[in-house]
């Protein structure tokens, strides 16, 4: 094997760019947009070739604005309860983020196109893209030229790293609290893949999803005596003024600081690990840190099943 160190002309001609593309993108350099596909690609390259920066680590952290943003989906309406739960998500993050020396931008975007434009003149190192869908996400992607990682959203393309809620570990768990039937409230997620996973357990007529044109006080109605799974932590108080709260489970993000009746049983899928997992994964996509190995798609399951 030869001991020639690896260039950055070398990792070009692996990677079919310029050698100045690869400058720009082991720099973290913004003089030049290069979208987030092309950037992944020359990182992975790099990590193939065992490329080593020819520069100490002071250095090398000097390339970086250690700013972080975070932007949280905060179009539509009647989505209260999955806002104190991104909310609650970016305090996870950046309790994760402080220590290692960041500063985090949250970005609440409620018009998107203008809201994208001013995070995107702010020198990210990363962003953490929460609840969008798939044609929303990519076009944000493209709007930055740092690593994007999105939660809760999901997106087929491989390139991009996913942290999602195992929904089907969240219906074991209830299957097991509740029994064998039991009806489903939820918020409207813009990850399809979420109400998918439900209504193949779950049937339709079962489901009530939180918009603004529908009535959960009749849905509950209709299924009076029934027990049922919540999503959501305030949709879970919601759902206590006119259900028996002994026959609800409801998804909270925390075993802290519960709202909810004491005697509300709870299925709990941790803010806090997926905070843990998100940051892990931006240090290893910073760190060009055996990125053959990043997960792609990483899932948080309840907390206290063997997943």
């Amino acid at each position: 094997m030869s001991d020639k160190r690896v260039t950055m002309k070398d990792i070009a001609k692996e990677a079919g760019v310029s050698t100045a593309t690869v400058s720009y993108v082991l720099n973290y350099s913004e003089k030049e947009k290069i979208s987030h596909e092309t950037r992944m690609h020359i990182f992975e390259v790099a990590n193939k070739l065992k490329y080593v920066p020819n520069m100490n680590a002071k250095t090398l952290a000097s390339q970086r604005s250690y700013l972080v943003g975070i932007i949280i989906n905060m179009e539509g309406r009647n989505k209260k309860s999955k806002i104190y739960q991104y909310y609650d998500l970016s305090r996870e993050i950046q309790r994760k983020l402080y220590p290692k020396g960041y500063d985090v931008v949250l970005l609440p975007a409620k018009e998107m196109e203008k809201d994208i434009v001013i995070g995107q003149k702010r020198s990210l190192d990363a962003v953490f893209i929460l609840d969008m869908d798939e044609e929303l996400q990519k076009a944000i992607a493209s709007r930055f030229y740092v690593p994007a990682i999105f939660i809760d959203g999901y997106i087929e393309d491989p390139i991009f790293c996913k942290i999602l809620t195992d929904y089907e570990s969240v219906l074991q768990v209830a299957q097991k609290q509740l029994g064998d039937r039991f009806y489903v409230v939820m918020e409207d997620h813009f990850n399809r893949n979420v109400y998918e996973t439900i209504s193949k357990r779950i049937p339709p007529k079962d489901i009530f999803i939180n918009r603004y044109d529908s009535s959960l006080i009749q849905f509950l109605q209709e299924h009076h005596n029934q027990k049922g799974l919540v999503i959501g932590e305030l949709l879970g108080m919601q759902v206590e003024n006119y259900a028996d709260n002994r026959n609800i489970s409801v998804v909270v993000n925390s075993d802290k600081d519960i709202m909810l009746l004491p005697d509300t049983k709870l299925i709990i899928v941790s803010n806090k690990q997926k905070a843990e997992k998100a940051v892990e994964i931006m240090d290893r996509l910073l760190r060009l840190d055996n990125l053959d190995e990043v997960e792609r798609v990483s899932y948080i399951h309840p907390l206290g099943t063997d997943n």
